[in-house]
């Protein structure tokens, strides 16, 4: 993120899980509107749902070294850093419970309730692709059309692999959807993809 994208405008954050992107965004001066559909549920059973699912994205990761570099290094380190930014959430989750800024939104793709082009950048991390099992490509397409619809500026799709680390086995017919709507694009590897 640069100085930039913090001052450009609104930054939809969709979806946006227990991560604490969003408070990291508006404690820089930015403006950040997360968005998931677990944003319906109740600070404490949030909180809940998320001790008993973070063993099993440390097992999952943890299982896939060569993706996921950082945990070669120090395989403790990014978990109390990833739980910290989690326990952030979750306080700052709390809180917006009992105010009106609208910082988490319960809601989820293909459908958002926002007006076209509210935002000047959209990111969507882990959900696009991820989860092929339940996701089909047709999804997809609309998924990244409603991104596009809601987003001004920069629509940022990430990982572009299934969870296992494979490409998204559709991506080549989502890019051929993506020029034919004449829109610019650029796919940008990360060390996220697949090895």
């Amino acid at each position: 993120m640069s100085e930039d994208d913090l001052s450009s405008g609104t930054i939809l954050d969709c979806p946006g899980g227990a991560s604490n992107f969003g408070l990291t965004v508006r404690a820089d001066g930015g403006r950040c509107i997360s968005v998931d559909p677990l944003y319906e549920i109740p600070p404490k059973d949030f909180e809940k749902l998320f001790d008993a699912e973070f063993p099993k994205l440390r097992a999952w990761a943890s299982a896939q070294p060569n993706r996921f570099r950082f945990l070669q290094h120090d395989s403790a380190s990014p978990w109390r850093h990833w739980r910290h930014g989690a326990e952030q959430f979750l306080a700052d989750y709390e809180r917006s419970a009992s105010d009106e800024r609208g910082d988490y939104v319960a809601a989820s793709l293909p459908e958002l309730p926002f007006e076209d082009g509210e935002f000047s950048l959209a990111l969507s991390g882990f959900l696009p692709f991820s989860y092929t099992n339940r996701f089909d490509l047709d999804f997809h397409i609309a998924a990244v059309a409603e991104l596009l619809r809601v987003c001004r500026g920069e629509v940022r799709l990430h990982p572009l692999n299934e969870i296992t680390g494979q490409e998204y086995e559709h991506l080549e017919k989502l890019i051929a959807h993506l020029r034919e709507t004449s829109l610019p694009f650029d796919r940008v590897i990360s060390e996220l993809q697949a090895t």
